[in-house]
């Protein structure tokens, strides 16, 4: 049964079907932007850092200004 084209609905339904798939596209270079960014600094290039985490403790004495 071929879809009949009415003056109303034809539009609306390319209208609909052009605005889902550029949300799909959209969504697909969202994931990609994601992946890439979450893939950054996850490997090692052969530079230590040194990193000062250890505690330190707070200071006793509060200053007011």
């Amino acid at each position: 049964m071929p879809l009949k084209c009415f003056s109303v609905h034809c539009p609306a339904i390319i209208a609909c079907g052009v605005v889902g798939f550029l949300c799909a596209v959209f969504l697909l270079l969202l994931l990609a932007y994601r992946m890439k960014k979450k893939d950054e600094g996850s490997y090692d290039l052969g530079e230590t850092k040194l990193t000062n985490t250890a505690y330190h403790k707070a200071p006793t004495k509060e200053f007011y200004a």
